[in-house]
């Protein structure tokens, strides 16, 4: 039986569901139940009541994949903290951010991903929003993450060496702590 997949709007129920599908991806405890509901909250642009981030799911309504983003001047940095907006071509606070994107294995190749980032963008267009920014996983596997992020359109701004090394979380490629790489990318809109 084929499974129907839909993307929608995150919604706070969503957030445990979230969790779960977060540590499973993307390594246990990356986001707390707290950052989760922050996230939630960062990514809800006020007054215009745009939802930015966005979740996959089957027809359980199970979470099998999110692009967390959040609107111009709802964001000060990424999950590490390193960021160099004196090298953008816009003003930060024209500059939305895509947090995180992750598809479960099983649906991944299926064009899932860049459908994900197109509603954020769409919800970001709507704000007005000059550029995006994000932070890319160096050390992917087969450099997915920079892969896909040049092919959308993303320029390298500059390099993070252990950029998620003060996120306590076990990251699935080297444990804990991370000491993967971060690629600072923008997209210009």
């Amino acid at each position: 039986m084929l499974t129907s997949m839909q993307i929608r709007q995150l919604e706070s129920q969503d957030l445990p569901t979230l969790k779960a599908f977060a540590d499973e991806t993307i390594g246990r405890n990356y986001f707390s139940d707290a950052e989760l509901e922050q996230v939630f909250q960062k990514s809800l642009a006020i007054p215009e009541g745009i939802m930015c981030s966005f979740v996959l799911v089957d027809d359980n309504n199970q979470i099998q994949g999110m692009r967390l983003a959040f609107p111009p001047g709802a964001w000060s940095a990424g999950k590490g903290n390193k960021l160099r907006p004196d090298l953008w071509n816009v003003p930060m606070e024209s500059v939305a951010y895509f947090q995180s994107l992750f598809v479960a294995p099983a649906f991944r190749q299926d064009g899932w991903g860049p459908k994900l980032s197109e509603a954020a963008i769409a919800a970001f267009k709507k704000l007005g929003a000059k550029a995006i920014v994000t932070h890319a996983w160096k050390e992917s596997p087969h450099n997915s993450s920079l892969r896909y992020l040049t092919s959308f359109g993303f320029q390298e701004v500059a390099t993070h060496p252990e950029y998620w090394i003060n996120v306590d979380y076990e990251c699935i490629l080297d444990g804990k702590p991370c000491r993967c790489t971060a690629v600072e990318m923008i997209k210009y809109i």
